[in-house]
């Protein structure tokens, strides 16, 4: 399909969109509420809008995203392709008082998907209903309990840095989750939570039926429960913060899904101090995982011992000036499985949970080449916000295996005769808005120089392509 023929069908439906949820833009009062907020860090709140006097808050957002990718060594799926992503937000949020009610419809479609398109329900889920919650809030004042904050329902959940639990903004889709969590601030510099949750399954999974953003709506049961809960301490080490956390996932296959049987702990720590002008920054975080999971979802998949880990290390200094530039280093290692591992014996393959990708490892959508799993991987970045409309990113890094003989990219060598280089990953980000807090255009890229790894791999496709190459450009309207 070609890119005007993909144009044309996202006219069509976004003039759909527009009679659909008129009603509810006419209130709306600020930035878009989870499904498109204009932060990329999972969990920051900067750009999360305000209610008006009543206590009503109504959002909406929407938007429409082209990319291609050529080059991609991934099995079973084509070297290239293209497609149109659209995503619509439209939330509401009532509560002059203590008790809040909210809910909020997320449209997640995808167009001109072929039939060897590596796009899944990861990036296409047609009308589905994340957020629907009760929030009762209540200030005791200082002493062991203080604030609390008591949600049920479903709603979506952010932690910490988001490598392990987070909304991904740029994904064309949105994780949420159904249970209850409450929330303690026992003092200013103090936060506690802790949930009960079931992951909410999307729907539908046929590819069929995913390519033509067919509408089913997302389910959760007891097959698969995740708990567990986040501490965090601020203004440690002058304005730095501390961070610890406990995850608990429990899933088994049910009479119409199977699963990876996955049953993890995972113990997560932090230490970091946000960037600011004319000062150092750092974020040290690491997480160690165990227990048991299977290498599959296939039913008979062999059920091993899981020991693993992921740690993430950045400094980096932010300049004054009008340019606004910051210059970091950084480093992202998580273990991958040996050459016996995973298939009866231990796992050493980590799980990253439901974190966000796009921060530390570039796109996903159809570029999706890195991922917090067998990864050795240092590099450089530069940021910059030349205008309060403009915000550029660019990173360079080497990427190495953590194991050669762990899938990367999907590619596995069982005899690691392939060795351990995947590659050098070029990526950025340029925004611009056109009108602030509304309209903001936007481009990623990505370009992926194959390593020995990706080029001498039995399975990897694209031998004669030296590269992969990834570009997209989305525009997001916001009310």
């Amino acid at each position: 399909m070609t890119p005007v023929r993909l144009l044309r069908g996202a006219v069509r439906y976004g003039a759909w969109v527009s009679i659909v949820g008129a009603p509810a833009l006419a209130g709306a009062q600020s930035l878009p509420a989870s499904p498109a907020s204009s932060t990329e860090k999972p969990g920051q709140e900067d750009t999360a809008p305000a209610k008006d006097d009543s206590g009503l808050l109504v959002t909406a957002a929407m938007r429409v995203r082209y990319e291609t990718v050529g080059g991609r060594p991934r099995p079973d799926f084509a070297r290239s392709e293209q497609a149109l992503l659209v995503r619509t937000g439209v939330a509401v949020e009532y509560g002059p008082g203590p008790l809040t009610i909210g809910g909020e419809l997320v449209d997640s479609r995808g167009y001109g998907i072929g039939g060897t398109s590596q796009l899944d329900n990861d990036d296409i889920n047609a009308l589905e209903l994340p957020q629907a919650y009760l929030k009762l809030r209540l200030d005791h004042g200082t002493g062991p309990v203080g604030k609390v904050a008591i949600e049920g329902g479903r709603f979506l959940v952010n932690l910490g840095s988001g490598r392990l639990v987070a909304t991904d903004e740029y994904r064309n889709t949105i994780t949420g989750f159904t249970g209850v969590r409450v929330d303690l601030e026992p003092t200013r510099n103090t936060d506690i939570s802790v949930f009960y949750l079931l992951p909410q399954e999307r729907l539908p999974d046929s590819e069929d039926a995913i390519r033509r953003n067919v509408v089913r709506f997302d389910r959760e049961t007891f097959d698969e429960v995740f708990f567990g809960a986040y501490v965090r301490q601020k203004q440690v080490f002058g304005r730095g913060q501390i961070e610890a956390a406990y995850y608990r996932l429990a899933e088994h296959d049910s009479v119409d899904r199977t699963t990876a049987d996955r049953r993890l702990h995972t113990i997560d720590v932090r230490l970091s101090r946000e960037p600011e002008a004319r000062a150092y920054d750092y974020d040290v975080e690491g997480a160690y995982q165990f227990g048991r999971a299977s290498d599959s979802t296939i039913a008979d998949a062999t059920n091993a011992r899981v020991t693993a880990g992921f740690a993430h290390a950045a400094a980096g200094y932010s300049f004054g000036g009008p340019l606004k530039p910051r210059i970091g280093l950084f480093y992202d290692y998580a273990s991958g499985n040996g050459r016996q591992d995973g298939t009866g014996g231990t796992s050493h393959r980590f799980d990253t949970l439901f974190g966000s990708r796009r921060d530390d490892f570039g796109p996903s959508g159809t570029y999706s080449a890195l991922a917090r799993e067998n990864i050795s991987a240092p590099g450089i970045r530069f940021e910059a916000k030349p205008t309060k409309r403009t915000e550029v990113l660019a990173d360079y890094r080497g990427v190495w295996l953590a194991s050669r003989y762990d899938r990367f990219y999907n590619i596995l060598d069982r005899t690691g005769q392939s060795g351990r280089f995947g590659g050098q990953q070029v990526e950025g980000r340029l925004r611009y808005w056109v009108i602030p807090e509304h309209l903001r255009l936007e481009s990623n890229f990505a370009v992926l120089f194959k390593g020995d790894f990706l080029r001498n791999a039995p399975d990897a496709i694209a031998h004669d392509d030296t590269t992969v190459r990834f570009i997209e450009t989305n525009l997001l309207v916001t009310f």
